[in-house]
Formats: structure tokens, C-alpha cells, sequence
């Protein structure tokens, strides 16, 4: 469950290192730090309370998954509150155990948390969000490991004071079943994708029945985020490039459209959206972020490692997409709808880290990539995801696709223009004969929504599904 980071980096600046002879944290490294640390107390999902020589208390934790198979990753969140400063030295350990047969692994430095700020840094009164990645070996025999935790410094471990013991000093953190005679998991295959360089770029309209797109080589369809087995809805995507522009278009199949956002970088994830996170140095450590919905708005941010800084990454990064959306159906009514297609133009630019400006990729380039569908349904949400990060996490760099980035196809002809964007408008239509399934409604509704401008021309919102034909009106993102 986590908790919203309140300790400013300036505060860490201070308190940071002086419980320690290891050299100070820089900058960057407390900007990360302080995403896990806080001065609010947090709401584990499952509760322990423990407490290690009247110093340290364990509040409980996180967990991912019900079930670990081996050569798999499972996600644990621990949560502590420092007491009092636990001193030099300390260090947190987790192991992984099993009774019959007996075996420990240690995954004591798996987190940010491990290497960047452990006990002997820690200050009184800090709430500290220890996440761990841990890998549950592919030769396990054992039908279940439980993990344990605790704090240890040179051969020693710090006491239990208060709360239940193992015996040895451990805090027995979850149980987690394993399949009985599990044989190592199989790997799930991280797909590949040959984007085909364009010299005519897309009109951006929502749909991908410009003749430029046939160009375009289609992607398998979406899988089960976990399993990579066959999704619980529809989608696919299609990618295009030049020395301008990433294209990206979406088609999504969904009986039932939710958006009711309607501001920049609001919380897309709760209800539909497409999600594109994209790595071009592929190093797994930087990747950046960017969703739309049905409506047409963007939620963009970039992340400095996985899920650094936390919660939602630099928020305040602009990727200035140019998107366009086409909702088969009506926004956020009770009626069935057929779905929507997302199409993007992302400039190179946008990919600029400090001091180190973006380029468009050469011919035979690979960067890595992931698409996602996020489906609300009732009262739960369903996604599918082009490369199955294989957890229940979409933030797995080491699980994105490849992009191959090749020239253009031999058909391909003409110069290179501007990209046509069309006005800021709502605009709807009388039922179409090549609708994806006129069955769903006896009228289908396609609305092209823009949630970029022009350049000059002032910024507009989406509007309103009522008229027949509304100019935009100005708002702030």
C-alpha cells in the first residue's frame, strides 16, 4: 500500500550519513532516497510489529502474488519505523527458507533501500519503505519458502524486544506456496518489433486508416500481464518512425468505456487508458512513461530507476505527445461500446535527460518498450500487456519488448512533411458500414478527441459529447 513521500530531500540532505563512515549520499541519490522515506506512518497490508533492541520496529508488509514459481520474481514492500537512530554498522537481511528440504537464500541487498540507505543511516522517527525483487532460484524443491528479516552488524544480529521471534533473531515475514514438484519456470518471451521508418508521417486523427500505416508491421496481440496467456480483452499496435517522430497507434476492443478524467497527468491508470513506458538505452535503470485515454488526456512522467522516484516518478516532465483519440461508443454512459483506437506522435526531443540530448534512433537501433491496455469493468480492472511483465507490476524494464527500428519499405514514397494535425474539436459521425462491430450499437458514435494544440494556437480541452460541433475551449494542463 505504500505511503506518499513527505521528508524533504533538503531534510535528508542533513540527516543523511551522519550515523555512518560511508561517504555521503550525492544529490541524485537522495532525491532517490527520499521517495522511500517519510514522516507519516504507512498502512501495510499485512501487520507484524516487531521491534529489534528497543530501537527498530517492523510494521509489516506488501506482497505481490499468492503463489511463486520457480526462476520467478516476487515483490515484497517491508515497512520500519526507526525508533532511535539504530547506529554504525547495522545492515537489514531477508532470507528465503524452506523445512522439507531444508534450504536458506539469502536476498539481503536486493532493493534501493539496501545499498543506498540502510539502518546505520536511519533517523529517529523515520517510517522507511524497504522494496525488494526477489528471485525464488529455478532449482527450488520445496512446496512453499517462508522469508524472514532482521537487522544484523559483524556476526551479530540485533535482538527481538517485542513481538514474535524465531528464535534466531529473524521476524517471520509471509508463507508463500510454491507448485508442488515445480520444475523451473519456463521464460516468457519478450517479443520484437520491426518499426518501419516513414517518409510521409501519419495524419493524426485517431484512426489508423491513413495509407502511411499500412506500412506499419502490426504487433502480436496483447496477453495476460501474469501468464502471458490469452487476455481478458482485445488489443494491438502498430509503430511508425522518422527523424522527427515516434508513432505509436493503439486499437483496443472494450465493451465499456470509462474517462472521466479530464486534466494532464491525472490518474489514468484507475480507469481505461493505453500505457506506453519506453527505454532507450535499454540499461533497465531510465525509462519514461506515457498513457492516454478515451478522452484524449495524457498522463506523462519519466523515472530515474524502477519506480524512482516514487510515487509516480518526475511527474512534472512533458513528453509533448501529440495524441489523438477515436472512442467507438459514448464516454461513461451505461451503453455498450466497441472501443478506441489511440494514435501518438512523441518528439525524440522528449527522451533528453540532463545533459544528454535525445536523437532520433539510426537504422538497426533496438530500444525497449512495453504497451499496456487498463480496462475498468465494474468495480475491478482487467489489462493486457504487449510483453507480459510476468508480476502483478507493469514496471519491469527487464521485461520490455524490442523495437527494432528499420528503413523504409520499398513501396514508401514521397518527402517528408508535416505532421497534419486536425482542429481541436469533438466531432460526431452517423453510423459507419466498416464499424468493428455493428452489432454493439445500433448508431456508433466516433469522436476524434485532440488534447494537443497546434503551435501557436492556444491550448484546448476535451470537450463535451452533447453538440453535434463545439470549439475548444482553453485550459490549463
Amino acid at each position: 500500500m505504500g505511503f506518499p513521500c513527505r521528508l524533504l530531500v533538503l531534510a535528508l540532505a542533513s540527516a543523511m550519513g551522519c550515523t555512518t563512515d560511508s561517504a555521503p549520499l550525492s544529490p541524485a541519490q537522495r532525491e532517490a532516497v527520499a521517495a522511500y522515506v517519510s514522516k507519516t506512518a504507512p498502512t501495510p497490508a499485512y501487520d507484524l510489529d516487531v521491534e529489534f533492541g528497543k530501537k527498530v520496529r517492523l510494521l509489516g508488509y506488501d506482497l505481490d502474488a499468492t503463489e511463486w514459481r520457480p526462476g520467478e520474481t516476487l515483490r515484497v514492500t517491508w515497512y520500519w519505523q526507526a525508533q532511535v537512530a539504530p547506529g554504525a554498522g547495522w545492515k537489514l537481511f531477508t532470507h528465503l527458507v524452506s523445512d522439507d528440504p531444508p534450504r536458506r537464500v539469502d536476498g539481503d541487498v536486493s532493493g534501493v533501500l539496501r545499498w543506498l540507505y540502510g539502518p546505520d543511516r536511519w533517523q529517529a522517527g523515520e517510517f522507511v519503505e524497504d522494496t525488494q525483487e526477489l528471485h525464488l532460484p529455478e532449482d527450488w524443491k520445496a512446496d512453499e519458502v517462508t522469508l524472514y528479516v532482521g537487522l544484523s552488524r559483524q556476526g551479530e544480529r540485533l535482538p527481538i524486544t517485542a513481538g514474535q521471534s524465531d528464535g534466531d533473531e529473524r521476524a517471520r515475514g509471509p508463507t508463500v506456496k510454491t507448485p508442488v514438484g515445480a520444475k523451473p519456470g519456463t521464460p516468457l518471451r519478450v517479443p520484437r518489433l520491426a518499426v518501419a521508418q516513414t517518409r510521409r508521417p501519419p495524419r493524426l486523427d485517431g484512426s489508423l486508416n491513413d495509407p502511411v500505416w499500412s506500412a506499419a508491421r502490426r504487433s502480436a496481440p496483447f496477453v495476460e500481464t501474469r501468464t502471458g496467456d490469452v487476455a481478458p480483452l482485445s488489443a494491438s499496435a502498430k509503430l511508425l518512425w522518422d527523424k522527427r517522430y515516434l508513432y505509436v497507434g493503439v486499437d483496443v476492443s472494450d465493451a465499456l468505456l470509462r474517462a472521466s478524467d479530464r486534466d494532464h497527468d491525472d490518474h489514468l491508470w484507475e480507469q481505461d487508458c493505453v500505457e506506453l513506458m519506453i527505454d532507450p538505452n535499454g540499461d533497465g535503470k531510465s525509462y519514461f512513461e506515457i498513457q492516454v485515454s478515451p478522452r484524449g488526456v495524457v498522463f506523462d512522467t519519466r523515472y530515474d530507476a524502477r519506480r524512482v522516484p516514487k510515487p509516480f516518478g518526475h511527474v512534472d516532465w512533458d513528453s509533448e505527445v501529440r495524441a489523438a483519440v477515436s472512442p467507438l461508443g459514448k464516454l461513461d454512459d451505461l451503453e455498450p461500446d466497441a472501443g478506441y483506437t489511440v494514435e501518438m506522435a512523441i518528439p525524440w526531443q522528449a527522451f533528453s535527460r540532463k545533459n544528454r540530448p535525445a536523437s532520433p534512433p539510426r537504422i538497426g537501433d533496438n530500444w525497449r518498450a512495453n504497451l499496456y491496455v487498463i480496462d475498468l469493468t465494474g468495480d475491478r480492472q482487467q489489462a493486457a500487456a504487449w510483453s507480459p511483465p510476468g508480476i502483478g507490476d507493469f514496471h519491469v524494464p527487464g521485461r520490455f519488448g524490442i523495437l527494432t527500428f528499420e528503413g523504409p519499405p520499398d513501396e514508401m514514397v514521397g518527402q517528408s512533411e508535416p505532421v497534419q494535425m486536425p482542429s481541436n474539436r469533438v466531432k460526431q459521425s452517423q453510423s459507419r458500414e466498416d464499424a468493428r462491430d455493428t452489432g454493439v450499437k445500433g448508431q456508433l458514435i466516433k469522436r476524434r478527441v485532440m488534447n494537443r494544440r497546434h503551435p501557436g494556437e492556444p491550448r484546448a480541452a476535451p470537450l463535451d459529447e452533447g453538440s453535434q460541433r463545439l470549439e475548444s475551449k482553453e485550459t490549463a494542463h
